[in-house]
């Protein structure tokens, strides 16, 4: 039998993955759509958000996601 903090953790997970790609990804094309269109300006641009991107999600939410991947798995059992 599957508790109901199992079914609460995975939507929750779920959400916080939908909504940090949601928020990144469309951050993204509406800054890159208001940049000028000289090449180094977007190119300078699109290496720094997704270096800080990148940084952001294997520092900020992966561990966040490893410790709700643990309530749901303590679920389980």
């Amino acid at each position: 039998m599957v508790s109901k903090k199992y079914y609460f953790y995975w939507i929750l997970k779920n959400c916080l993955l939908v909504g940090v790609l949601v928020l990144f990804i469309g951050g993204f094309v509406k800054i890159f759509q208001n940049l000028p269109t000289n090449i180094i300006a977007r190119l300078t641009f699109l290496i720094t958000y997704l270096w800080f991107t990148i940084g952001i999600n294997i520092n900020l939410i992966k561990p966040l996601i490893t410790v709700i991947d643990k309530q749901i798995n303590q679920g389980r059992h």
